[in-house]
């Protein structure tokens, strides 16, 4: 799995190119946008960010797990472990 900076998952930041960061992985929710059922317009606005905070406000973790997993790209620096 491929090691992103903060700063490369930063410049993902548009309804066009949405990665987010949740506990130390990266996202690429572009194609999940218009599935979200909360909306897109929350995802694009915690695109490019560490968005654990508000992911744990309204999700529970088996969601990273069943929901999230494809969209999994890499993690943030060198920390393989978190795979």
């Amino acid at each position: 799995m491929k090691a992103y900076t903060s700063e490369e998952v930063a410049k993902h930041n548009t309804d066009k190119d949405a990665w987010v960061i949740v506990e130390g992985k990266v996202y690429n929710v572009t194609d999940f946008l218009s599935e979200h059922p909360g909306g897109k317009k929350i995802l694009v606005k915690s695109s490019g960010k560490d968005a654990t905070a508000q992911f744990k406000n309204f999700h529970n973790d088996a969601v990273l797990e069943s929901v999230a997993k494809p969209f999994l790209i890499g993690v943030v620096g060198n920390d393989k472990s978190k795979l």
